[in-house]
């Protein structure tokens, strides 16, 4: 499980590594500011819909023609390009 902070429509920081619960960031922010709990395979960028419920939450971006996303990463890259291989993703 992850947690988000949501802005916009988006999972825009993942605070897992502060906050390892959403009980965890109570009191600590102002009440305008939404976290969400949300599956390990998303990512910062992904979509949020607050009018789902649960996983149905979490919007995978769509890679624009050309690019692909990789589900591993959360990051996009060239269709047409060979992936390097990042030592801060273990691929």
């Amino acid at each position: 499980m992850k947690l988000f902070q949501i802005l916009g429509g988006v999972c825009h920081w993942d605070a897992t590594g502060t906050y390892p619960a959403l009980a965890a960031t109570k009191g600590k922010f102002a009440p305008d500011i939404v976290f969400a709990e949300s599956p390990d395979h998303v990512f910062e960028g992904w979509g949020f819909d607050g009018a789902q419920k649960g996983d149905a939450r979490f919007i995978k971006p769509v890679p624009p023609e050309g690019w692909l996303y990789d589900d591993k990463t959360g990051t996009l890259y060239p269709q047409d390009s060979h992936r390097v291989s990042s030592p801060l993703h273990g691929n």
